[in-house]
């Protein structure tokens, strides 16, 4: 393609303001702006990165608008310059536009002779069923959707449009996933909460999880994670939502919208987390605790209590990160604080001596 059309048909979904230079140059690849070369596409985030990839040879920049008038100086006349409004943004729309993975590639067909579906369900034409899907009786299974091999989806479980499912992966009976999801190898989502109770004696009685779990529109559920179904209501993850690897969402959470949550995630029974708040790596959050909005947990944060104020926290059991910097920096000194105190001890001693 030439930068002309990608800025016609889809400049403005992606964030483009503006295009200079060379309209008639071409794209053969999108490229990171570090091994640029002819016929690339790069994103380029400041003028040192600009400087390389116009030493390196590329085709195509996307440049953010403060970079503007310096690309247009700089750049050869072949070059063509995509002024962005936010590069980050423009990086994802247009690699998720031309340069994602395509998943027609697995050689299978529309649905692969060992899947099993049963007769009460409906594939539309658009979606992919890749060897040993397993869906069971009512489920319900929307367009443009890639379920890959080994995917299990239990009865009466609703998948929306356009979701991408990797392999052995399974959806538990009655869960709800939304529209645009992606969902990562061997997770499992919808699995039985962990409820117990105990007789005299200790020995532990099941209680049922008869709840399920619904998920937004626009998440991301990363590889082997696992989202427990609630006792009677759901477990609830809220648009727009990313996971990374490795994290666990036990029953009856509410999650709110926009949330980023990194590996090691531990979100204990009956919390509920608000709108935008992020769980840096190996975050704990104890059950039935509370966390508001625009809350940043940092440092394997620990969260014993409730959160009432936005902003940053880190440590465990949390603090204000301002008081955790204060208390770090105690606690470096800890050796020499108590060979003060020895000290002081002593020489107090021998006056009363």
């Amino acid at each position: 393609m030439t930068a002309q059309q990608i800025f016609d048909e889809y400049g403005q979904q992606a964030g483009l303001i503006a295009l200079k230079g060379n309209a008639t140059a071409g794209v053969e690849v999108i490229s990171p702006y570090e091994k640029s070369r002819e016929g690339s596409l790069a994103f380029v985030p400041d003028s040192q990165a600009l400087q390389q990839v116009l030493e390196q040879g590329v085709s195509v920049v996307v440049i953010p608008k403060q970079l503007a008038d310096a690309a247009e100086k700089a750049a050869p006349a072949s070059v063509a310059i995509l002024v962005s409004a936010n590069v980050g943004y423009s990086h994802a729309r247009i690699k998720q536009r031309y340069g994602d993975h395509d998943y027609s590639r697995s050689g299978w067909g529309r649905i692969h002779p060992s899947a099993i579906v049963h007769d009460s369900v409906t594939i539309p034409e658009s979606t992919t069923l890749g060897p040993n899907v397993v869906i069971e009786q009512g489920a319900t299974i929307g367009e443009e959707c890639s379920i890959m091999a080994g995917v299990v989806i239990e009865h009466d479980a609703v998948i929306g449009n356009r979701v991408r499912i990797h392999p052995n992966t399974t959806i538990g009976w009655e869960c709800v996933i939304g529209d645009d999801c992606l969902i990562l190898s061997n997770t499992v989502i919808g699995s039985e909460g962990f409820g117990y109770a105990q007789d005299q004696y200790f020995n532990h009685h099941r209680i049922p999880q008869t709840g399920n779990v619904v998920i937004g529109n626009k998440v991301t559920i990363g590889a082997n994670n696992t989202i427990d179904r609630g006792t009677y209501g759901p477990t609830t993850i809220g648009n727009g939502c990313i996971f990374d690897n490795m994290c666990h969402v036990a029953h009856n959470v509410t999650m709110g919208e926009n949330c980023i949550i990194i590996s090691g995630f531990l979100g204990g029974g009956s919390s509920t987390l608000g709108n935008r708040v992020v769980a840096s790596g190996s975050a704990m959050i104890k059950d039935h605790v509370r966390i508001c909005d625009d809350v940043y947990l940092m440092h394997r944060a620990g969260v014993p209590k409730d959160i009432t104020q936005p902003g940053m926290y880190a440590g465990s059991p949390v603090l204000p990160m301002k008081d955790y910097v204060i208390s770090n920096a105690i606690y470096s000194r800890l050796g020499e604080l108590r060979q003060q105190v020895k000290e002081l001890a002593k020489a107090m001693m021998g006056k009363s001596l």
